[in-house]
């Protein structure tokens, strides 16, 4: 409890120099700024920062101005609640909105506080499922759950590999990738295919990938998912690429970042990478896309996320015609125009499920297999 004061006080002390002028209007960016998930801290903010630029040269929205307020929660569960608590009280200085947080960082309690201040909350990338069942009024998740990974790559599985032997291996201390990792196992025995799957774990602080890489495909397996934060998930993909080429090896695109293709002496060839279908493929999306490649701003990674987000409350702080919280929550209801077509939230959740497309990488090109 000590501990979570000092961490209250200190993210007070921090922020408060930093918000915004009386009448402008703060976004407060929640996500990690070093650690495992730095670099999709970095491009979220990249986008956000995009977003609260453009809406402020095209004059403001509803003819006040924005300020972007970045706070580092550490992926820690302590760090994201007294965050969530610092900004529920000092919202009276105007900020209207949070984006985040990345990590699950104990999700339902901190959607719990954001909802219970009446804080509008933007998740822009996809959520653990067992921490975000409970969604609360005025809180939105652009792309759903991450168990929707679990059943599309099943699907794959069934069409092009029925029969072979498939490891599922991740951290065992990242809340995240447990996740996920339980999602594929509950997939598979759904459909009555538990005995072809086996899990694997491994420790943040593993140095030695080739002994658990040897350990997978000695006990037979032709495929493996990997989980777990970007630097590990490479590590270990190429571990198993680097004892046999033929071994079909999945990494979630997002989580393994762009870092992935450093170092990588050839070894990232055939690897198949799942990421979010409807996006590239969705003409307002493409859009979207394309102007701002024309403007100069390369949207990579969780960049277009982050853009998104702050795009997607706009719009709904438009048709609300109001930054109230209750009025721009029914809003979400009722449905908004966003980057990825038009879109309605029940209960947080989109109105229509996010699914995932997955690519091989061949000669330096990504190519669509499903």
């Amino acid at each position: 409890m000590l501990r979570r004061l000092v961490i209250f006080l200190s993210l007070v002390a921090m922020c408060l120099p930093h918000l915004a002028k009386a009448d402008n209007i703060t976004i407060a960016l929640v996500m990690p700024k070093a650690g495992s998930y730095q670099q999709q801290g970095e491009e979220l903010t990249k986008g956000v920062q995009r977003a609260v630029d453009e809406i402020n040269s095209d004059g403001g929205l509803l003819g006040k101005k924005l300020e972007l307020l970045t706070i580092d929660d550490q992926c820690s569960d302590g760090v994201a609640i007294s965050t969530a608590q610092m900004l529920t009280i000092l919202k009276q200085k105007n900020i209207k909105l949070v984006v985040g947080p990345y990590c699950a960082n104990s999700f339902d309690e901190v959607a719990d506080i954001y909802a219970k201040g009446q804080l509008f909350q933007i998740i822009p990338t996809t959520v653990n499922y067992t921490q975000a069942k409970t969604i609360k009024k005025g809180l939105v998740k652009m792309l759903g759950y991450t168990n929707q990974q679990a059943k599309d790559f099943f699907d794959y599985y069934n069409s092009n590999m029925a029969g072979s032997q498939v490891a599922v291996i991740y951290n065992s201390a990242d809340a995240e990738s447990t996740e996920e990792a339980k999602a594929i196992e509950n997939e598979f025995r759904k459909h009555g295919k538990s005995v072809v799957i086996t899990s694997y774990t491994y420790e943040s602080t593993n140095k030695d990938y080739k002994k658990l890489a040897e350990q997978v495909l000695t006990d037979g397996n032709t495929a493996a998912f990997v989980l777990g934060y970007p630097k590990n998930i490479r590590k270990m993909a190429y571990a198993l690429k680097d004892r046999s080429s033929d071994t079909a090896v999945f990494v979630n695109k997002y989580t393994a970042g762009s870092e992935f293709f450093e170092y990588v002496d050839g070894l990232a060839e055939g690897i198949y990478f799942m990421a979010l279908r409807g996006k590239e493929e969705d003409p307002e999306f493409a859009e979207t896309l394309v102007k701002l490649r024309l403007n100069g701003f390369d949207a990579d990674g969780l960049s277009l996320y982050g853009y998104s987000a702050v795009n997607l409350w706009k719009n709904l702080v438009n048709a609300a015609k109001s930054f109230d919280y209750n009025k721009v929550s029914n809003q979400a209801i009722k449905g908004v125009k966003t980057e990825f077509g038009s879109q309605m939230f029940h209960n947080g959740a989109p109105s229509t499920s996010e699914s995932y497309a997955i690519y091989r990488y061949e000669n330096g090109n990504m190519n669509k297999v499903y």
